[in-house]
């Protein structure tokens, strides 16, 4: 039986790229993947925000939330537009375009 070269594909291209040290088919960039019990930094700010933040039995996301809303009531802008975004949520911005290829349409007014 004749030995197949396994460097190169059946079109003549070299797997794994020029350096042949790229991806090859079927086998994974990343084979473990993340390890586990990694977090992320979303993950640990809720975990926090979780825990018991004052006597009162507030946990600590109630209070910072308690606090941004007093800085709204105290009229700092940053924490009425927080507050506004979280609640009606953002806006929507529009963004009118055009493509080359597409004719550019003239309204007139006194027609």
């Amino acid at each position: 039986m004749p030995e197949v070269d396994k460097t190169t594909k059946s079109n003549g291209k070299m797997l794994g790229g020029i350096t042949g040290k790229g991806f090859k088919p079927g086998v994974s960039g990343n084979p473990k993947g993340r390890p586990k019990g990694v977090q992320s930094i979303p993950d640990i700010l809720r975990e926090i925000g979780k825990e018991d933040g004052t006597v009162t039995g507030l946990n600590k996301l109630e209070v910072v939330m308690r606090k941004v809303f007093q800085f709204a009531v105290e009229g700092r802008p940053w924490a009425v537009q927080f507050i506004a975004d979280r609640t009606e949520g953002k806006a929507l911005e529009r963004i009118d375009q055009t493509t080359r290829h597409e004719p550019i349409t003239v309204f007139n007014i006194d027609d």
